[in-house]
């Protein structure tokens, strides 16, 4: 499948300038309409887009732990495809880029911010579908992302939930102790 993506890369040069933006910035510019989203309606998206943002922040934990024992080498280093943008040797398991824009679809999405959720996951996939295009991920890595990306935001939702009723039994037990 790797091969199928990528050996398209380099055959149209504006193609190849597309996925190249669409890899690399398309996240970035997701993320800054969520957050002007967030100043012009700050009450209605303050929590959730805290929530997202600490799930984020738990993602990068993981794929750290995951590379430290998981390392997988990016198709460039097993001189595998075309490869378009420069990166570092670091593993290619998950996709963050893809990884981060699958949290931020499903918390959404979850939250009951629908058309937040939708879009996010059809720039999820147009992101991960790039990130093998220019040769710096495997299929893998990104269905990988949307799998851990998935679990993460509904555990944290669940764990969330939990501290919540938690807090409240806390509260009514001191109103009556």
């Amino acid at each position: 499948m790797f091969h199928s993506i990528n050996s398209l890369a380099t055959q149209f040069p504006i193609i190849d300038k597309i996925a190249v933006f669409l890899a690399d910035d398309l996240n970035t510019v997701f993320i800054s309409l969520l957050v002007l989203m967030l100043v012009l309606k700050w009450k209605t998206h303050h929590l959730i887009f805290a929530k997202t943002l600490f799930i984020v922040l738990i993602s990068l934990i993981l794929s750290d732990l995951i590379e430290y024992f998981y390392h997988h080498p990016r198709p460039f280093q097993l001189d595998l495809g075309h490869k378009l943008i420069g990166h570092g040797l670091s593993s290619s398991f998950p996709s963050q880029h893809t990884l981060t824009v699958v949290i931020i679809a499903f918390a959404y999405l979850l939250a009951g911010f629908k058309t937040i959720g939708i879009i996010g996951l059809f720039v999820s996939l147009v992101v991960g579908l790039s990130r093998i295009y220019v040769g710096v991920h495997f299929p893998f890595d990104v269905v990988g992302s949307f799998l851990i990306g998935f679990l993460l935001v509904v555990f944290s939702n669940y764990m969330l939930k939990e501290m919540s009723l938690r807090i409240r039994r806390m509260r009514l037990q001191q109103l009556f102790d």
